[in-house]
């Protein structure tokens, strides 16, 4: 039988007027969404009423959960030491992350971190000479799973990230995944989808028309390739209706007219010459065509509460399913319209942040740790996240049962823990992270940083004496001469380098003047994000006696400032063998 070729626009069609409801194109404006019940967020007054112990803990959960983490000296007033932790004015509370989730970037800011990620081969200094950009990252030709971890990394709490990071998670579920592991997809698919869903959720489009572009989309078909296969699983994925046997030959009668061409002609979505042209009952509505089924899965009044159970499933794994349930049902009661709404929903509710325990995903732990860490990444981690290539090849994540954006059905709501995919998980984490010491000491003020080039004079000591102040003066002479051989594009990066060896000298100070028990604390909360248990700090200070990273006076034992950074290393390594640290924990209200 002779066919017409006719490729099927990816743009998706008005949907049609269709009982019970009509998809929303957009929910930017005057959204009055709110959750009541269950699943309401936790107060200001209940965070405010947590000892700053448990602040940290639950502003770490709700943070590392976006791939990101704050790190103590962020949160906590470390001049006031770490015997009783004294939270910072400035920290951020939960209405303060959740305001700046809902921010934008300017259009300057991204740029210029893009810039960063990506490099600027065609950049220029000050006077129009060639001085290009290198990149922060590498990636290889699987760069559509790399940029969007590159990004969530890099752009700072604000839509944009929020957008890139509810984008990657939609792609890892059953919902959007692109499917990359089968043989009709391929990398393109990863890019375009990824790309769409990211613009749509920025945009504030509803999630009903999302669903309807993707459904109308070459990607959701190369996922699911014949009509009768595609059909069932709309069924199934977004309503949540399964053995729908009496409709889904129906189903599929209408889509007939669509086909995915074969593998020599490129998988193409196409038309064929024979439409449907008598009218199917379609869970209880006439449909004639596939656009008309289409429109019938996103205006379905059970597409909102199947995806939002998607969604509560991982998140809120491992809690029973009255409890999912009814989390389901108090989120849906507030008619969210967005993807936005509904993760925000989730993520702030007091059921999550104080009431939930699973196991953290490989990057809801590495990320966030290195951010806590204030680790500098490798330029290869993410490319070794997603494909095992490069020097941080031991942090691939499909070697742990957990890789991105590939399988069919998505990955499941569990985080793989067998021994095979916890040994590598573990491998990964530990080696590529916690004990690179190199990456994270200078932040974490455990190594002392190196002043730039000219150095500035060490400040005098009130006791100084003559000899030293004179001295220091004709240090500070010759350090005025040398600024002043320095071009202006070498000042401006001169004054640059100067402001962040700045910033970390009052680190490594603040450490510093911290007592081996509150370095100890410092190491643990950075990491495991509690206190030191007694019998932990005096098992480790023993151990830190023995190796020779301390001295004694007057009875009191010291850090030598020489080894704080291989004491610290040691604490790490004893951290990573923590079960803990694997899952995101319930709240203590003794902390």
């Amino acid at each position: 039988m002779k066919t017409k070729l006719l490729i099927v626009s990816c743009i998706s069609l008005a949907i049609s007027a269709c009982n019970p409801g009509q998809p929303i194109d957009s929910a930017a404006t005057g959204s009055d969404f709110a959750v009541k019940g269950f699943a309401a967020p936790m107060s200001e007054s209940e965070f405010d009423a947590l000892a700053p112990g448990e602040q940290y803990r639950i502003a770490n959960k709700l943070m590392s959960t976006l791939y990101k983490g704050v790190a103590v000296d962020a949160f906590f007033d470390l001049s006031a030491g770490l015997k009783s932790p004294v939270r910072k004015d400035q920290a951020d509370t939960l209405s303060d992350i959740r305001m700046r989730l809902g921010q934008p970037l300017d259009t300057e800011t991204r740029y210029r971190i893009d810039r960063l990620i990506e490099g600027d081969p065609d950049a220029v200094d000050v006077n129009g000479d060639p001085e290009p950009l290198e990149p922060r990252y590498a990636f290889n030709n699987n760069r559509p799973k790399q940029m969007p971890l590159a990004r969530i990394t890099e752009y700072p709490l604000s839509k944009d990230m929020f957008s890139q990071w509810m984008a990657l998670h939609l792609t890892n579920t059953i919902l959007f995944s692109p499917a990359e592991e089968i043989d009709s997809a391929d990398i393109t698919d990863v890019q375009n989808l990824f790309r769409r869903l990211e613009l749509a959720i920025k945009n504030d489009t509803s999630v009903r028309a999302i669903v309807s572009t993707h459904q109308r989309s070459v990607e959701n078909w190369r996922r699911f390739r014949s009509p009768e296969d595609n059909t069932r699983e709309m069924i199934e994925i977004y309503l949540g209706l399964f053995d729908r046997d009496d409709d889904v030959p129906k189903a599929s009668q209408v889509c007939r007219d669509l086909y995915l061409t074969d593998e020599a002609a490129g998988y193409k979505l196409a038309y064929t010459d024979y439409p449907n042209d008598e009218p199917q009952l379609v869970l209880g509505q006439y449909v004639l065509n596939c656009n008309d089924f289409y429109d019938l899965i996103a205006s379905h009044p059970l597409l909102i509460p199947r995806v939002i159970s998607v969604l509560v499933d991982y998140f809120f794994e491992g809690r029973s399913t009255e409890d999912r349930t009814q989390l389901v049902a108090s989120i849906a009661a507030g008619n969210p319209e967005t993807f936005e709404e509904i993760f925000t929903a989730i993520l702030f509710s007091r059921e999550y942040l104080m009431n939930t325990e699973r196991a953290r995903s490989f990057e809801e732990n590495f990320m966030a740790t290195a951010a806590r860490l204030q680790w500098e990444a490798r330029g290869d981690v993410f490319m070794g996240m997603t494909t095992g290539r490069g020097g941080s090849s031991r942090a691939e994540m499909a070697e742990m049962g957990w890789p991105t954006m590939s399988l069919k059905l998505g990955r499941l709501n569990g985080i793989p823990l067998d021994s095979l995919s916890f040994a590598n998980y573990h491998k990964g984490f530990r080696e590529l992270l916690l004990l690179d010491k190199y990456r994270w000491g200078v932040p974490m003020g455990m190594i002392k940083p190196e002043s730039p080039w000219p150095e500035v004079p060490e400040a005098l000591d009130d006791n100084a004496d003559d000899e030293e102040r004179a001295q220091y003066r004709e240090d500070l002479e010759n350090y005025n001469a040398d600024l002043a051989t320095l071009t202006p594009p070498e000042r401006a990066l001169y004054d640059e380098a100067l402001a962040e060896w700045n910033e970390e000298m009052l680190v490594y100070r603040r450490v510093e003047a911290l007592d081996v028990d509150e370095l100890v604390d410092y190491l643990f909360l950075s990491v495991a994000e509690r206190k030191a248990l007694n019998i932990e700090r005096a098992g480790l200070i023993q151990i830190f006696d023995v190796n020779g990273y301390l001295k004694t006076i007057d009875d009191e034992k010291f850090v030598l400032p020489w080894h704080r950074d291989e004491l610290a290393r040691l604490v790490l390594d004893y951290l990573s063998r923590l079960p803990e640290i694997y899952y995101h924990k319930k709240a203590n209200l003794g902390a």
